[in-house]
């Protein structure tokens, strides 16, 4: 498909970016995430500088690409590894993007960190300073077998040092990451778990069932045992006893797998369960702007020969060509993993369009099932609706 067949279906803005950093020191084994183990500084020195190359092409290009780039509202360093990153690399990223879009005075700036790279407090502090001021620390458990398992490493005491760290060099939005379902857990781990965050100054925790990425450590442990792993009603057991303990500690279930604190939410996060456009480099990164979603190569050389050759708005990395009525969907579906719900003025205000008589079937037979609750403005998940979310979604697919 060449560029000029593209139909620019929706003029916008955007004031998000995320930015993938594909460098790790080792694979953990439920991730498929693409990423690098081990990359040696020459490959780190060759991803960044492509991606200073997008950022200045995607600055200059978005124009004639239906896009309008607003000063930045959210920066997502996400991987991979992003902490693993020379200090001198991130401030020289962050710096460029000040000069090419503008960061708001009140940007959200978030770097993804594995526990055992914040080994001192002025660590931390260096990430301040060049902007940084949301940490996403990669917990998942505090029991050290569990971390054994996964493949992680880090054990709780690091954990404990890092958030520690992060929080005395004076970051006042701290996020971690909890992984309910893991191969050998019992409830008794998910117990030392909420007594160790217990006592550290978080304000949001992600929680999140284990996937098995067919090609993933874990799908070859669950081939060789799957009594291994808890059964789907022990997961959500280990869930919703999470859900209830955080709740009771002032946390609000904002998201099906996210909870924050009053006005810590994730702002990155909530542009895509908002299915609002955001701005995308690195490799594997993907992008939705002005109703086209793209994906970068998944190779980190193959991704500097588009980006040096094509640039980010590529024809040839075009994955979807959303449609009105695709987006009225999304709306619903992503809209739904919001325990506020999706309103109908607000689906009326961006599609013109009634979801209650444009969906008027799965809201009556997704209601009768209990797994919707329809009040006659909002649209929202029951509790078994949470733990059912992919039979409803797929009824709006």
């Amino acid at each position: 498909m060449s560029q000029q067949e593209i139909p620019n279906l929706l003029t916008g803005t955007v004031s998000s970016l995320y930015i993938h950093v594909p460098f790790c020191q080792s694979k953990c084994h439920y991730c498929d995430f693409y990423s690098l183990a081990g990359a040696d500084s020459q490959l780190v020195q060759v991803w960044h500088e492509t991606i200073k190359v997008e950022l200045q092409r995607l600055s200059r290009e978005a124009e004639s690409n239906g896009v309008s780039i607003l000063p930045l509202e959210t920066i997502y360093y996400g991987g991979g590894t992003p902490s693993l990153l020379p200090f001198e690399f991130l401030a020289e990223e962050l710096e460029l993007c000040r000069e090419l879009f503008g960061i708001a005075e009140t940007a959200e700036i978030t770097l993804e960190a594995n526990p055992e790279q914040i080994k001192t407090e002025e660590t931390a502090a260096e990430w301040l300073t060049i902007g940084f001021n949301r940490l996403s620390i990669g917990l998942q458990s505090a029991s050290d077998h569990l971390l054994r398992i996964m493949g992680r490493r880090h054990n709780k005491e690091d954990a404990l040092r890092a958030v520690c760290f992060a929080h005395e060099a004076g970051f006042c939005n701290i996020s971690a990451d909890i992984i309910s379902g893991l191969p050998d857990a019992q409830m008794s781990d998910i117990e030392e778990t909420l007594a160790f965050i217990d006592n550290l100054p978080l304000t949001h925790l992600s929680c999140y069932a284990l996937d098995v990425p067919h090609d993933s450590y874990f799908a070859k442990m669950l081939a060789a045992d799957c009594s291994r792993f808890p059964d789907d009603r022990l997961e959500r057991e280990m869930f919703h006893h999470i859900r209830e303990v955080l709740i009771d500690r002032g946390f609000n279930h904002y998201e099906i797998s996210n909870f924050a604190l009053d006005s810590f939410q994730s702002r990155h996060n909530t542009v895509y369960w908002r299915a609002e456009p955001y701005l995308a480099a690195g490799p594997s990164a993907s992008s939705y702007l002005a109703g086209i979603r793209r994906s970068n190569p998944a190779s980190l050389m193959e991704w500097k020969k588009t980006v040096l050759e094509d640039g980010p708005f590529s024809a040839d990395t075009v994955t979807e060509i959303i449609s009105e009525e695709e987006a009225a969907r999304e709306s619903i579906l992503l809209g739904l993993r919001l325990l506020s719900g999706v309103k109908a003025k607000d689906f009326q205000q961006r599609h013109s369009r009634d979801y209650r008589q444009l969906f008027a079937g799965q809201i009556k037979k997704l209601s009768q099932a209990g797994l919707l609750n329809f009040d006659g403005d909002t649209l929202r998940l029951t509790h078994e609706g949470e733990d059912f979310c992919n039979i409803v979604f797929r009824e709006f697919v």
